[in-house]
């Protein structure tokens, strides 16, 4: 093997410090003070020209509004007036959910109904009621009469009884208080 021509090293050590460049960027971004003295290996034969780089340290921002003020203290007002710190709470509003009138699914008792056909039908007809409560409501409803299934809006009341309806399950609909 033969030596390299000067300007061979000279292209090989720039090529160097440029693949060198970003990893030198992001450790000057984390700690600049751990790169005194830095020389990267095989850069010591080439021979760098030029004004030397000073490295700033990073600025740590500040904020763009007052910080100063806690909640609870007392500032005064246009008036001069103390006031507190302390937000006032406009008052609840009502939502759609508030106002709508809810329903009670009842399932009326039948001694003809088989306990495992009507517990599966509650199960697939109202997927929030799971097999243990429906079970529950079954036995309710032959021993005083009538269970309630579940409490929702009107339309999914009119529906589940419906659904229940073409099953023979018998249910009925009343307004919850």
């Amino acid at each position: 093997l033969s030596s390299p021509h000067p300007s061979e090293v000279s292209t090989m050590a720039a090529l160097r410090l440029i693949a060198l460049l970003p990893l030198v960027a992001l450790a000057v971004a984390f700690n600049p003070t751990t790169l005194t003295g830095f020389k990267p290996a095989g850069l010591q034969r080439a021979a760098c020209v030029g004004p030397q780089m000073q490295l700033a340290s990073p600025q740590i921002a500040k904020p763009k509004v007052d910080v100063g003020h806690q909640l609870g203290t007392t500032q005064p007002d246009a008036q001069g007036k103390a006031k507190t710190g302390t937000p006032k709470l406009a008052p609840k509003k009502k939502t759609q959910d508030d106002e709508t009138p809810m329903f009670k699914v009842i399932l009326l008792a039948d001694p003809e109904y088989e306990q495992s056909h009507v517990v599966t039908q509650i199960t697939k007809t109202i997927p929030s009621v799971k097999k243990e409560e429906a079970i529950r409501i079954y036995v309710e409803a032959q021993m005083t009469g009538s269970s309630v299934i579940i409490v929702c809006t009107e339309e999914h009341a009119e529906h589940y009884a419906q659904q229940l309806k073409r099953q023979q399950i018998y249910a009925k609909i009343e307004k919850d208080e």
